[in-house]
């Protein structure tokens, strides 16, 4: 998963002994966001980063906001465009509402590991 460091990150909760937390990325800064991401993970011991669930504006034919659900099923299509999210703010508040379903089911389907099919 990716390696690019945060604006800010904190922890958000413990579920089955890993630690998940919500990462944010604003560019160029906090005070002026022109482009986000959004990101609930948990940390191998060896500090690979599991991305869970990620909430951006990167664009793509379908639209801009978006959510990647990776905790969903190998080979199952984990891009949702059709969500109800304006800005980085609303997209954080989302994961944050959402996480403990998010991690469990991330959790059943691909254990500790990163999804085999990313």
């Amino acid at each position: 998963m990716s390696d690019s460091k945060f604006t800010y990150v904190y922890e958000k909760g413990r579920l089955r002994d890993t630690v998940f937390q919500i990462g944010a990325r604003h560019s160029p800064n906090t005070n002026n966001v022109e482009s986000f991401a959004v990101i609930l993970f948990f940390e191998l011991s060896d500090g690979t980063r599991v991305e869970v669930a990620k909430v951006d504006d990167a664009e793509h034919e379908e639209g801009d906001i978006h959510i990647d659900r990776y905790y969903r099923e190998t080979g199952t299509d984990y891009k949702d465009f059709d969500v109800d999210i304006d800005d980085c703010w609303e997209a954080e508040k989302r994961l944050e509402e959402k996480w403990a379903h998010f991690a469990r089911t991330y959790l059943e389907n691909h254990g500790k590991q990163p999804r085999p099919d990313l």
